[in-house]
């Protein structure tokens, strides 16, 4: 069984959500049920995807019979964190990374201190990433800034990918 970071379905359809609102004309609004049948999404999960957005105001629900949602802001304003949280809550690489844990290894955990390091990248990448930057894709392939460590305070630093 293979085991990784990874994005959950809701925030992937979160993602989809946004880049589709994105690209309407004159930001018409989009309704829920056109972006499921679009994409293929079960309805019901992207109505709570959709209110989870809504409530962390990345979107504005528009009422009445041509309603739907629209971007309260460009992607280019928005980052993936934000979006991430919204629908999932905190982003944590651990769960000893989050408020109120304890466990059986604490007192003696040698991981403790590496854990809360990549803690602390995944958030500064996740929260540095916008969403117009990962929508940008090239031949296939996204051309992102790659996270380095740096030697000033265990930062991540960002440098063009070749």
């Amino acid at each position: 069984m293979l085991h990784m970071l990874k994005l959950s379905k809701k925030a992937e359809y979160a993602l989809i959500s946004l880049q589709h609102i994105a690209s309407l004309d004159d930001q018409a609004p989009a309704s829920a049920r056109e972006i499921a049948e679009h994409y293929n999404i079960p309805p019901d999960i992207l109505g709570k995807v959709m209110q989870a957005l809504t409530r962390a105001e990345i979107v504005e629900s528009i009422q009445g019979a041509k309603g739907g949602y629209r971007l309260r802001r460009s992607l280019a304003d928005m980052v993936l964190g934000e979006v991430l949280e919204a629908v999932d809550g905190p982003v944590h690489v651990a769960p000893c990374t989050g408020d109120h844990y304890s466990c059986d290894q604490e007192l003696a955990c040698n991981i403790k201190q590496p854990i809360s390091r990549l803690q602390a990248h995944l958030q500064n990448f996740v929260f540095s990433l916008s969403l117009e930057t990962l929508a940008q894709c090239k031949d296939g392939r996204f051309h992102l800034k790659v996270p380095t460590l740096s030697e000033d305070n265990g930062y991540v630093l960002f440098e063009e990918e070749e």
